[in-house]
């Protein structure tokens, strides 16, 4: 294994989360709300009856 490529390896995931949460805020932001599973995760974006958005993590069971 040479060195460094867990450190690669670790912002390649990061990114891919990014880019998850960005697609996650852009369709609540269209359609009003947003939620999906990820693993035990709960993640849910709704738009605020004020304008901005409230985004949440749940442990779902």
């Amino acid at each position: 294994m040479k060195q460094g490529t867990l450190l690669r390896d670790n912002r390649l995931l990061a990114a891919l989360a990014f880019t998850l949460f960005a697609a996650a805020i852009y369709a609540a932001h269209l359609q009003g709300g947003v939620s999906m599973q990820l693993g035990d995760v709960l993640l849910s974006v709704k738009t605020h009856q004020e304008g901005g958005l409230v985004v949440s993590f749940m442990q779902a069971r």
